[in-house]
């Protein structure tokens, strides 16, 4: 029996075609960005690494894999062991809550803060989410959310927490993944799904597409709002280029592509998820070891972070990926030398010097390719403009994820 069940038994461009073509007003949504201290970097690799254990033990047991699930259980790590989260704020029954905006999973709930949660249900539909980072145990209700003015989602089965462990700050999650990783979460209908909020807003015709775009900038100042969500299509005013789009291969939202640093390639083809979730780069292992031998970087002890000098910061080079988008043609989406770094304005956040030159790319701690071994986190996606679209808001089809250039993605600002 999963661990909080048992715990409460004892407790009591071009864009791909989508249905009504794109929407010509989608509502955008603010983002506001939450600082978590105190952190350490080494609470932001492990993290990283107790993400990618637990997306691989969703992708066995979505897809009916045999094997040792058990074994890939993940180190306890906090959610908000993340340096930054990124929020946006619905309103439930008369309450506001503050919920952590994440691709990599799909359940919606609320109740983290146990002086914030709803009324009580009966008991009749317990759900349980584990994330690698945390974990939650509920009741599944059914509620209007109110996103935002005009933006409303009748309906919605949305769980209410009863015990959760890695939700400090926040009042628990919506979850933007495909609806695939809402099965097994049910604990008496393991075989079902939960629509999610973005299958829902769909479903009622309060947007045209499930489309969902994300805009998130850089951390450079104090200012709590970061950036937007686009619900119903993508916002063109944040985007420089056009948007290339890519097949999402895994039940996460995800991408295959290799990389190469200055030419050489570091990384095989391999796929990687796209999780709003994670902050860090999480690249196989060996394409880290590669990756910081042709810098010469070191690992910094007291933060866990790959490190380089001034002189390394001059001579750093592009690090590029490249993958094929569906209309079968070779697309690169570059980080300068400059979005290659740890924000600087968090050096000292997580336990390093202000002026210490800090690298987002971070090492998986596996090879093996039976598991997922890669994660383009938030350091990558506050340089580009993204995009999660379900074709014709069909949860069965292949997804798409795409992405654009933004104001950001050639700045310097770390």
């Amino acid at each position: 029996m999963p661990f909080f069940a048992t715990l409460f038994a004892l407790c009591v461009t071009t864009f791909p075609t989508l249905a009504g073509g794109l929407s010509p007003s989608p509502f955008i949504v603010p983002v506001q960005r939450l600082v978590n201290t105190p952190t350490t970097g080494h609470s932001l690799v492990r993290a990283g690494q107790a993400r990618l254990q637990a997306f691989s033990k969703a992708h066995s047991q979505v897809n009916g894999i045999p094997g040792d699930h058990a074994a890939l259980a993940p180190p306890a790590a906090s959610l908000t062991d993340q340096i930054v989260t990124f929020t946006i704020n619905p309103v439930v029954n008369g309450k506001n809550f503050s919920l952590i905006v994440d691709t990599g999973s799909s359940n919606t709930w609320v109740g983290a803060d146990p002086a914030n949660r709803l009324q009580p249900g009966l008991g009749l539909d317990l759900f349980e989410v584990t994330y690698g980072s945390g974990a939650v145990l509920g009741d599944e209700t059914t509620n209007t959310v109110n996103i935002t003015p005009g933006l409303a989602v009748e309906n919605q089965s949305i769980g209410n927490a009863l015990l959760s462990e890695g939700f400090d700050g926040v009042d628990g999650i919506m979850g933007f993944g495909p609806v695939d990783l809402t099965q097994g979460t049910l604990l008496d209908n393991a075989e079902s799904t939960i629509p999610t909020v973005m299958d829902n807003l769909f479903a009622q015709g309060t947007i045209s597409n499930e489309t969902l775009g994300v805009f998130l900038a850089p951390t450079t100042t104090d200012d709590p709002v970061n950036g937007e969500l686009s619900f119903g299509g993508v916002d063109t005013s944040k985007m420089t280029g056009p948007m290339s789009f890519f097949q999402s291969t895994l039940p996460f939202w995800s991408i295959s592509q290799s990389a190469t640093f200055g030419g050489v390639t570091i990384m095989d083809t391999t796929t990687c998820v796209v999780d709003t979730g994670t902050t860090l780069l999480m690249l196989p292992e060996d394409a880290v070891t590669t990756y910081q031998d042709l810098i010469g970087a070191t690992l910094d002890p007291t933060t866990g972070l790959l490190s380089i000098t001034e002189a390394q910061l001059s001579n750093l080079t592009t690090l590029s990926f490249i993958g094929t988008d569906i209309n079968g043609e070779t697309q690169h989406f570059d980080l300068t030398p400059n979005a290659q770094l740890f924000p600087r304005a968090l050096n000292t956040e997580i336990g390093g010097s202000a002026d210490d030159i800090l690298l987002i790319t971070a090492s998986s701690g596996s090879n093996d390719a039976s598991t997922i071994d890669c994660i383009m986190g938030q350091s990558f996606l506050q340089r580009t403009y993204s995009a999660f679209v379900t074709p014709n808001g069909n949860p069965d089809a292949a997804g798409t994820v795409g992405f654009a250039t933004t104001p950001f993605t050639d700045a310097t600002t770390n």
